[in-house]
């Protein structure tokens, strides 16, 4: 005979997690089981409700998937146009290109891999993706911020080293692809607690025509969950923030009172703006997310609608993955040289309605003024 387990007393569960509250009476463990389950469904489905009010109406909904799918392939267009120009023959051999390189890769691998994901999630509250993307996907969202930052930073330190020490000896290229090695060793060390917390829930309740996949963030202690939201945000945002804008602001100092050439002092003005105006882009697009996401994090019932201001935070800071491209290539002479050569490369052929073509004026990619390749840009 199979023995069966009750519970005989009141069971009385406080989540601080997901803020729920169970009282059970005198049921099997399987039935607890599927009780729990239930309230576990009801609380995040009441949740939901709240939140989803305006995302469950046709025209956000298509707004919000119109939004993200001209950003996405803008984003990645851009980006790969410009991994493109810097990857052909030598223009790796400057350092500022090496990170450069690194922010174009780091969106465009956000765009295909990440925000696709999250898009669906939030608009359809089911994570139908498995437990291993569950923990990648929803884990790796902060990893571009953190190369961002660090590649900026480095861009700074090196447009430092040359300006204002110009007698040092620059950065040179191993060093940059060993910091960029660093960088990603160390922004996947940082995701690795939430990895760790991120958790694959199903909840099956055949009899109630119930199934429903999570894909939720649980900690064992709340206290560590801020202690670790808070470092990250700094580590990874505001501090390389910081010492980023008091290095070009070190770097203007230098070149306004600098006795020089006219012509390189106007060139070296004219690449200083340009990477100045990516930090600002960089600032000015991922600080509503990080403000948004620490106020979550200590008060998550301030912010109604949480989920579409999360989608629209989340797709402004990616408008900095289409700017970085037209900053760093499209407003670059040089990198729009490059571009104009792979277009006229490309189409140096036009073929007849006979199959027969006629060759164009073949491209030259040198011009009388020096080197025109993007590792001239510095």
């Amino acid at each position: 005979m199979e023995k069966t387990t009750t519970v005989n007393e009141t069971v009385r569960t406080n989540s601080v997690a997901t803020g729920m509250n169970y009282e059970f009476g005198n049921m099997s463990l399987e039935e607890l089981d599927k009780q729990l389950q239930l309230q576990f469904f009801e609380n995040i489905s009441k949740q939901g409700t709240e939140n989803l009010d305006l995302l469950q109406e046709s025209h956000w909904k298509i707004t919000i998937i119109v939004i993200y799918s001209i950003v996405i392939f803008i984003g990645f267009l851009e980006n790969l146009v410009i991994v493109c120009i810097l990857i052909r023959k030598n223009h790796l051999q400057n350092p500022t290109n090496i990170f450069i390189l690194c922010l174009a890769v780091s969106d465009i691998l956000l765009c295909l891999f990440n925000l696709p994901f999250q898009l669906h999630y939030q608009l359809t509250n089911q994570w139908v993706f498995g437990k291993t993307l569950c923990k990648v996907i929803m884990a790796t969202y902060g990893v571009p911020v953190f190369v961002s930052s660090m590649s900026i930073l480095m861009i700074a330190i090196d447009r430092y080293i040359l300006i204002v020490h110009p007698f040092c000896k620059r950065m040179s290229t191993l060093t940059a692809v060993c910091l960029v090695t660093l960088i990603a060793i160390c922004t996947t060390l940082v995701t690795v607690p939430i990895i760790i917390q991120m958790e694959y829930q199903v909840i099956d309740l055949p009899e109630l025509n119930i199934y429903h996949t999570f894909c939720i963030e649980l900690w064992q202690s709340v206290i560590l969950r801020h202690i670790y939201t808070v470092s990250v945000l700094i580590v990874q945002f505001f501090l390389p923030l910081c010492v980023t804008t008091f290095l070009y602001i070190k770097i203007s100092n230098v070149l306004r009172n600098r006795p020089i050439k006219k012509k390189e002092k106007r060139h070296k003005h004219k690449t200083n703006k340009i990477l100045i105006a990516i930090v600002l882009c960089y600032a000015i697009c991922w600080t509503p997310w990080s403000l948004f996401g620490l106020t979550l994090e200590f008060d998550p019932k301030i912010v109604p609608h949480v989920r579409l201001f999360d989608l629209l935070f989340k797709i402004f800071a990616m408008g900095s993955a289409c700017i970085n491209p037209f900053l760093y290539g499209w407003l670059n002479e040089n990198f729009r040289h490059e571009l104009n050569g792979i277009v006229k490369r490309g189409t140096k052929h036009r073929v007849r309605a006979n199959g027969h073509s006629i060759p164009l004026v073949e491209f030259s990619r040198t011009e009388p003024g020096g080197d025109r390749s993007p590792a001239a840009t510095v």
